[in-house]
């Protein structure tokens, strides 16, 4: 990491932004709730006077952890983000698409709401159907772009994705996503060394991070969660129960859908820890962490769902 980190091959700050700056364009900040987001988001503003306006926005699902939202709200009040809290508006009329609505840190949803309309509609989120990023964080971001009167020409959207991570970069970008943390060469240990110096920090462990329970996580942070938190698997469990057959895929291959890798339940992943599993450790909790390495930025992997076939999910 050491030798990857060299500080005199970094581009400096000023330098790797100024490609950016635009004086007829908006910066829309896609903010996730983590550090790295956070970070970026912290920076960028230091130019805020070098585009036309900047918003900040972030997509809650119902399903983040309760620290997530509380570091959300402390970026906004010591800070001064002013973030824009948005959740899924789902309508479940046929054709007509996820729009957006206006929520703030203490209206927003803690019980999965958004996320639950999302199922009814669409069904269960899985690697064969991965819509939950789509419906819960890209739409109704982008339907709140378009409710300002902003057309693609009219703003960039920054995403935090850093040096080390950039193979989650969008290679194939056709909008107009940038990655500033990429043009600033800044990797998870710069990230965790500035916030280190902070007055206040994201106060939860990597598994914990985003969506608790999100599918995307491996087996093993999911059973140290279902060990350390197993009421964060109670919504998940639900939705099994009550939309099994929810959704196209669903109604395509007439079987009940499971939310985890391998056509796992729920209930599989509680069985499937055993007397002598080794939990996750974050070595950075109580020190620094990152939230979770398979978290859902907005817009990084806009999967063409209708390119995946059923025999993936078997």
């Amino acid at each position: 990491m050491e030798e990857y980190r060299q500080k005199d091959i970094f581009t400096p700050e000023k330098e790797a932004l100024a490609k950016y700056h635009d004086k007829d364009k908006t910066l829309i900040i896609s903010f996730s709730g983590g550090r790295t987001s956070g970070y970026m988001t912290k920076e960028l503003l230091k130019h805020k006077d070098k585009w036309k306006d900047v918003i900040i926005t972030f997509a809650n699902t119902g399903q983040e952890h309760e620290k997530t939202l509380e570091f959300i709200n402390n970026c906004d009040v010591r800070f001064n983000f002013n973030t824009v809290w948005l959740e899924a508006k789902i309508t479940h009329e046929k054709g007509k698409g996820t729009r957006h609505n206006i929520v703030n840190y203490k209206t927003a949803s803690r019980t999965g709401k958004p996320f639950e309309e999302v199922i009814k509609k669409h069904g269960i989120p899985f690697t064969g159907a991965p819509v939950c990023t789509r419906e819960l964080k890209n739409y109704p971001i982008q339907s709140y772009i378009k409710s300002l009167g902003l057309k693609k020409q009219d703003y960039l959207m920054a995403i935090g994705i850093r040096a080390d991570e950039n193979r989650r970069a969008n290679v194939n970008n056709k909008n107009n996503f940038i990655y500033p943390l990429l043009d600033m060469n800044v990797d998870k240990q710069d990230v965790l060394d500035w916030w280190q110096k902070q007055n206040f920090d994201l106060e939860i462990p990597e598994h914990f991070g985003n969506c608790v329970w999100c599918w995307k996580k491996s087996y093993k942070k999911l059973m140290t969660i279902m060990i350390e938190e197993p009421s964060a698997f109670d919504f998940p469990k639900k939705m099994e129960k009550k939309y099994p057959r929810n959704g196209a895929v669903a109604n395509k291959i007439q079987r009940d859908i499971k939310f985890f890798r391998g056509w796992k339940s729920v209930s599989d992943i509680e069985e499937m820890i055993t007397e002598d599993f080794e939990k996750f450790k974050d070595l950075h909790y109580l020190h620094i962490t990152d939230g979770c390495e398979d978290s859902c930025e907005p817009f990084h992997d806009e999967m063409n769902e209708s390119l995946i076939k059923v025999k993936s999910i078997d």
